[in-house]
């Protein structure tokens, strides 16, 4: 007995026999991923932050001679020498020079930090890096007088200077964009309504089909009829198990109908639908607008002058900054090389070498606050990302409004009200299968069904060739209307009598339902499209060759994504609801309550932390696709934000300018990808963070659901 227990002491249980090799093998697959995901944040957290911190500007003496300003960006060996080698970022390219240089550190004589060395961030053509000389200004006959001499008056009078300039270039460009725009505008839409008018008038002759006020009365008088017979008939059919049911509900609904219809006619074919001007009333409109014109025109010009004024004043302010290698000075613009530098034209200008820690700290969040802020120049290597921000965000809110609805009543459909057979088993399979489509698929339907088929539509209306005459187009709108009710009775017909099986006509009307429904589905769409009446909400701007809607924008941008996202609330919506329990279902159905009060009070509430994170998922997903976006909306430049103080407030027909996209066109399409670098990472940044935010607003959001209904406060 002794010796069994020895044994049994003795015996080990084998690691596989216990799993252990299989906890070290997820343990270290978990911490595998992690240090991925730490390691990718990681690096775009630390490129993109140091991106605006100021370097020092070196002064470079090569052993040909040479003398150049730089900041050194990189360091590498060189494939061929394998000698060390740096590249430098010295700017000054409108006299000649390229942005960016390698340079053997072997050929480097001497190195030194200059004190009087300055960068200058201007507004066209990049930085500049020289040794200030002075800051003149030119009086009134064209004389020039000195404020200030030698780098370190300059230094010393610069930011006040410059302050100042750019303060009024900014009341400048206050003036164009606003005022000068506001008038461009509104001198359009004079020429438009213009031309909207002359279309309208050739088009009188088409003898569409309209009501006279006899007809227009007299359809009214049916309308009333409808409604006093339906007051009258509103209690038939409604006592439960009553065998006049169907009748009641029928004649109840083709009252409803007859009614809808009538008000549909009326409005279509009203006496003041056709706008058509004689020509005498185009006359005086064209009078009238030409005079309105004038004013605009006249206000224009004083603004204008006004405009030129503040310029001229504004212009005098200049600044001589010389480079060391050919001793020429910043010019105003390549084409006036001869002229120094305007002061309005300097964004920022940066004493590198004499700054403190303080200093270069109030630099950087400088930057860092005109990206943020400021509009992109400079084909988006400089400059701010403040339209690419508003676009990304509005896009992503947008996207959610549309995809969140249409997800959650498909999702409530298939699984509370939709048979479970083989056709919701191939709709779940087709659901599934769409969010495995490559998002450049949708991009092309987008385009396609979108912005040139709803978009032309929106802004012409039917092609001439698709319009059918007013007596055809008559005869479908009452068909369809006969088909709605022939479908109601239909629906009807195919329910049992209470209390009985149903029988096979009830089968067979059952069937018979879907294809008429789809019969009014195709023939409101052939109504829709074959219309003589509607000929487009923006039919003149569209006859100058500038689409509206029928071109790409925000709102075809938002909808493609939208269906792109559908699948991911989809699901998660299906799996929130059938997580609710059956009991909450039962213990509604007892008390009384009807399946969509049951819906609407049990249900959705409870299934709503599940909806948020459908919503979530299809946040975080649809803000980081670029593919599609590039075919319906996403431009490289636009700084028309697409919101706006101005009524409709939400311009949806604009094109925007998106942080995905913004990226892969610094990366890709840049003309000088060794200063878009940086900024590659640092947009980078941004986009995560804004992704971050909209996710964690969202995340809050269901927290306080969850909490309030678990009857909690956070």
């Amino acid at each position: 007995m002794s010796d069994n227990k020895v044994t049994t002491s003795q015996r080990q249980t084998l690691p596989s026999a216990i799993g252990e090799p299989m906890v070290w093998l997820t343990g270290g697959s978990l911490v595998l991923c992690l240090l991925m995901i730490i390691l990718l944040l990681g690096m775009v957290v630390y490129n993109g932050s140091v991106s605006f911190w100021p370097r020092p500007i070196e002064r470079v003496t090569l052993e040909s001679g040479e003398v150049f300003l730089g900041l050194a960006m990189d360091q590498d060996v060189h494939a061929e020498t394998l000698a060390t080698r740096t590249l430098y970022r010295v700017g000054n390219r409108d006299i000649g020079q390229e942005s960016f240089r390698w340079v053997d550190d072997q050929d480097i004589v001497e190195s030194e930090y200059p004190s009087n060395a300055m960068l200058l961030e201007r507004e066209a053509w990049g930085v500049w890096l020289g040794i200030p000389e002075s800051i003149f200004t030119i009086d009134d006959e064209g004389n020039e007088v000195q404020i200030a001499t030698g780098s370190d008056q300059v230094f010393e009078q610069f930011n006040k200077l410059h302050r100042d300039a750019r303060d009024a270039g900014k009341a400048i460009s206050k003036l164009k964009d606003q005022d000068l725009g506001k008038i461009n505008r509104e001198i359009e839409s004079l020429r438009l309504e213009v031309q909207q008018s002359e279309i309208e008038s050739h088009r009188s002759g088409d003898s569409l089909f309209r009501f006279n006020w006899g007809t227009w009365g007299f359809s009214g008088v049916l309308v009333a009829i409808c409604v006093g017979f339906f007051i009258r008939v509103r209690h038939l059919g409604t006592e439960i198990g009553s065998i006049h049911a169907r009748k009641g509900k029928l004649t109840r609904f083709s009252l409803i109908v007859s009614a809808f219809m009538l008000l549909g006619a009326m409005w279509i074919a009203s006496p003041w639908g056709d706008k058509a001007l004689d020509e005498q009333q185009l006359q005086e409109l064209r009078e009238q607008v030409v005079i309105r014109e004038a004013e605009l025109l006249s206000e224009y010009e004083l603004k204008l002058g006004q405009i030129r004024a503040m310029e001229e004043t504004n212009d005098r302010l200049r600044i001589v900054i010389r480079e060391p290698t050919t001793g020429e000075f910043a010019p105003t613009s390549q084409t006036l090389s001869d002229e120094p530098l305007h002061m309005q034209q300097i964004v920022r200008a940066v004493e590198s070498n004499q700054l403190s820690t303080a200093d270069r700290v109030g630099v950087y969040l400088s930057r860092w606050w005109e990206y943020l802020s400021a509009n992109p120049r400079e084909a988006n290597t400089e400059g701010g990302v403040f339209p690419v921000i508003v676009g990304t965000i509005l896009l992503t809110l947008l996207l959610t409004i549309f995809v969140t609805p249409m997800g959650v009543i498909a999702a409530l459909y298939l699984r509370e009200y939709a048979k479970q057979g083989f056709v919701t088993s191939m709709i779940r399979i087709a659901v599934n299968n769409l969010a495995g489509v490559p998002s450049i698929v949708y991009g092309v339907f987008g385009l396609g069904f979108f912005c040139y088929t709803v978009g032309q539509y929106v802004d012409t209306g039917p092609k001439v060739s698709d319009r059918v005459n007013p007596g055809t187009w008559w005869m479908m709108y009452i068909f369809i209307g006969l088909v709605i009710v022939i479908g109601y009775a239909v629906n009807l017909w195919g329910k049992p009598d209470p209390g009985k099986l149903p029988s096979q006509f009830n089968l067979r009307m059952k069937r018979a339902t879907w294809i008429v429904w789809f019969s009014v589905l195709v023939l409101g769409v052939l109504l829709i499209t074959k219309t003589p009446y509607f000929h487009g909400l923006f039919e003149a701007r569209a006859e100058d060759g500038t689409p509206t809607f029928g071109a790409r924008g925000m709102l075809w941008a938002s909808l493609t994504l939208a269906l792109l996202t559908l699948p991911v609330v989809i699901v998660a919506t299906e799996e929130a609801i059938a997580a609710v329990p059956n009991s909450m279902r039962e213990g509604s159905y007892g008390c009384g309550a009807s399946k969509w009060q049951t819906m609407r009070r049990i249900v959705l509430p409870g299934a709503l932390p599940g909806i948020l994170t459908g919503g979530i998922l299809a946040m975080a997903r649809g803000a980081g696709e670029v593919a599609p976006l590039m075919l319906v909306g996403a431009v490289k430049l636009n700084q028309d934000l697409p919101i706006s103080t101005e009524a409709p407030f939400i311009h949806a027909d604009r094109s925007f300018m998106h942080l995905g996209f913004h990226i892969y066109d610094l990366g890709f399409q840049s003309p000088d990808s060794q200063a878009a670098r940086p900024l590659v990472w640092t947009t980078t940044l941004l986009f995560l963070a804004v992704v971050f935010a909209l996710n964690f607003s969202a995340i809050m959001i269901r927290s306080r659901v969850r909490a309030r209904m678990a009857g909690q406060t956070i």
